[in-house]
Parts: structure tokens; C-alpha cells; sequence
């Protein structure tokens, strides 16, 4: 049954009463609250974990192995397609700067940026770095060693002074490049004239000086050596 406007009103007005009372109030401030308990579990372990996914080529949630495994299946089916890949895998003799800068553009356009084939394969393969020329030839042919960039600089530079009797000037910028290359994998003359680990030391004028005729040479004996 419906109540009537006064019989509201004074329920209200009670209600209102109690709220005002100090006794009343006291008691909702001070009233005996049940006590926190804290357990600890010393014989418990808990495992805590997370993984990383990944997105490639429309396909979501990729875990690192199927990541990985879909970045080889790209290169294969690419080879003939992106000149890039072709140029790492058959012809290292091509091998340049506009040749890197495109293979890392078609890769990253399909969600294979360089970033996540790295955390990929340090997931998988547990290692901490590794080139963007190994990632390549590992996901054409397993067989091929995944490098870290220290480790193919310093096999290339090997290979390029093998036999060679360099002058101590020659020997320091040798070291020069393999900063350098550590960070691009690959050099041409431009880098000698815009990059400061050269020019400020006299850049490409220097570099021809130091390595004389021979200079054209020793820059695509490296490019090939880094890109075999």
C-alpha cells in the first residue's frame, strides 16, 4: 500500500534525527571492525610469467617461434620479389647502403621491423643481438650461423686484411669502419664524407689518402665480406 505524503515526511524526518544524533554518529566512526589477517604462504611458490606476441602480415598473436617461423617463410617466398633479399642471399657483390635501407623497409612493411626480429630472436634462439643480414640468410637456410654484429664485423674485416701488410695509419681506420660498420653493416663513400667517426678525421679525402688507389676497392671488398 502506497504511503501517504505525511507518513514520508515524518520517516524522513526520523531518519534524518538518528543521522544527526552524536551517539549514533560515534558509533559509526568507532564501531569494532573485524581484523585484516594476513597469511603467508612460506611453503608456497608462485610462478609468475609473460610472453611476448607478435602481429605479422595480418596474423595476431603470433608467439616467437611462429613469428619466426613466418619471417622465413616471407624471405622464401620473397627472394624473387624484393631485390634486397636477392642481393643478401645471391649477389653479396651488390651489397650497399640503398640496398640495406630497402631490405629494412620492405621488412618492416610486412611487420618484420628490425626491433621485433630482435626481441624474436633473443626469445627463441637466446641471444642477445643478432644482424640483420644473419636474421636474413637464418630464415633462408638454417644452416646459415645468426651472428651478432661485433661477430660478422669483425669475420669481414678479418677476411678483407688476410694477406694484406697495413701501415699503422691503415690499421686505424680499419678500426674506424668496424665501428661504423657494428651500427649500418654496410659502407660507401658517402658515409666517409657525412659521418662523423670519419670526417673527423679528415673524412673521404683522408680515407683515399691513407689507402691510395686501392681505396674503391677496399670499400667493396668490405661490402661483400659483411654481406657474405
Amino acid at each position: 500500500m502506497a504511503k501517504s505524503f505525511n507518513e514520508i515526511f515524518e520517516s524522513f524526518t526520523d531518519v534524518m534525527e538518528l543521522l544527526k544524533n552524536e551517539q549514533f554518529q560515534k558509533l559509526l566512526v568507532d564501531y569494532e571492525r573485524a581484523k585484516k589477517v594476513f597469511l603467508i604462504g612460506y611453503e608456497v611458490h608462485d610462478d609468475v610469467s609473460s610472453i611476448i606476441l607478435f602481429e605479422a602480415e595480418g596474423r595476431y598473436g603470433l608467439q616467437p617461434e611462429d613469428y619466426l617461423i613466418a619471417f622465413s617463410e616471407f624471405v622464401k617466398h620473397k627472394e624473387n620479389e624484393i631485390e634486397a633479399i636477392a642481393i643478401l642471399l645471391n649477389k653479396p657483390k651488390d651489397w650497399n647502403t640503398k640496398v640495406l635501407n630497402e631490405l629494412k623497409q620492405k621488412l618492416k612493411e610486412s611487420n618484420y621491423d628490425e626491433t621485433n626480429l630482435l626481441k624474436a630472436h633473443k626469445i627463441v634462439y637466446h641471444k642477445d643481438a643478432v644482424d640483420i643480414i644473419s636474421m636474413v640468410k637464418h630464415a633462408a637456410n638454417e644452416t646459415e650461423p645468426l651472428l651478432s654484429p661485433e661477430e660478422r664485423v669483425s669475420l669481414a674485416i678479418e677476411k678483407v686484411t688476410f694477406g694484406k701488410v697495413l701501415s699503422e695509419e691503415q690499421q686505424k681506420w680499419m678500426e674506424y669502419i668496424k665501428e661504423h660498420l657494428k651500427q649500418n653493416m654496410t659502407l660507401d663513400e658517402d658515409d666517409l664524407k657525412e659521418l662523423p667517426v670519419f670526417t673527423d678525421r679528415g673524412g673521404l679525402n683522408k680515407f683515399k689518402k691513407v689507402f691510395s688507389e686501392d681505396y674503391k676497392n677496399i670499400i667493396n671488398e668490405i661490402n661483400i665480406a659483411i654481406a657474405a
